[in-house]
Order: structure tokens, then C-alpha cells, then sequence
């Protein structure tokens, strides 16, 4: 099996039954006191075809559009139209996932994930 990107931000994967074709979504990041946010863009996107994964600190968004919604173009090297989005990150080790939320609004989701708070900024006491 093999992966390669296009030019058109596609992830293509060679075996089609079992590695379906996804376009990489748009996503904004920012910190806001000390809670990193990504705001990822899925048009088309519902929560049943969604699905937000975290192993050895790789967080995976996965999104497969509804059966009967309008695909956009073609990609050029596979031919096929993308079934989905996928992107992947890998978290920083001060972020602590298991403090994550997750929101999906209006084909947009929301993640964030807040530092430890051993990584948070403390003085230290002189003696």
C-alpha cells in the first residue's frame, strides 16, 4: 500500500475498498490562555460521519460527507472525487488530552485542549 499527497492536498492511498481518498481540511490554530484550539472546517459533515481519535499522542480527525451530497472536483492523479477529510497533528506533550473538548457547529469543529498544569508558567519561591 502506498500514500502520496497531490498537488491539490489529497491523500491518496492505493487500496480504494479499504482506504477510502480525503481532501486535507482547512484548520485555524490558536492559543488562548493556555488552551490550544483548532477550528477545522467540514462543509457537508455530520456527527454520525464523524469520528476524532487520539493514540500516542497523534490526534486523527476523520469525516466521511453524507451518502448523496455533491463531491467536489475530481482529484487529477486518482481520478476520483474525495469521499471525506482527514487530517492528523501530532499534540505537543504539555497539552493534556484527556481534558479535550470537541464541538461541531455549523460544518465547523472545535477542538480544544488545554496545557498541563505542570506546563503552566509558576514562580518560584527564594529562600
Amino acid at each position: 500500500m502506498s500514500t502520496h499527497y497531490d498537488s491539490t492536498n489529497t491523500l491518496t492511498v492505493s487500496n480504494r475498498e479499504q482506504h477510502p481518498t480525503y481532501h486535507r481540511p482547512s484548520c485555524h490554530v490558536k492559543t488562548v490562555e493556555g488552551t490550544f484550539q483548532l477550528a477545522i472546517a467540514l462543509p457537508g459533515v455530520s456527527r454520525d460521519n464523524l469520528n476524532v481519535s487520539l493514540e500516542k499522542g497523534l490526534l486523527t480527525v476523520t469525516a466521511n460527507r453524507a451518502s448523496g451530497e455533491l463531491h467536489p472536483a475530481k482529484d487529477s492523479s486518482s481520478g476520483r472525487a474525495p469521499e471525506g477529510y482527514q487530517l492528523q497533528t501530532r499534540l505537543h506533550p504539555d497539552l493534556n488530552p484527556e481534558a479535550m473538548s470537541a464541538q461541531l457547529e455549523n460544518g465547523i469543529l472545535a477542538l480544544a485542549v488545554p496545557e498541563k498544569e505542570s506546563a503552566k508558567k509558576r514562580d518560584i519561591p527564594i529562600n
